[in-house]
């Protein structure tokens, strides 16, 4: 799983220029919204070959890395 949060990290480090801990709130820290969603779903669906299902979008499953990152490992599983 830690390739799984390395890549997620990667693809925020291309906008977000500060640090994230895996457990920080992407919400609260302004790094993720609602329509930020809609592109890390589009990478993560390309990167790791998942479907991410709309059932899946809630903002407990995108509120840190740590929970995309489960939410991305159940999908290969």
């Amino acid at each position: 799983m830690t390739d799984i949060k390395d890549a997620i990290k990667k693809y925020f480090a291309g906008f977000y220029k500060k640090p994230l801990n895996n457990s920080d709130n992407l919400f609260a820290k302004s790094v993720l919204d609602s329509l930020g969603i809609v592109g890390l779903i589009t990478y993560l669906e390309n990167k790791l070959h998942i479907a991410i299902e709309p059932e899946d979008i809630t903002e407990e499953n995108f509120a840190t890395i740590e929970t995309i990152a489960a939410l991305a490992q159940k999908k290969i599983q």
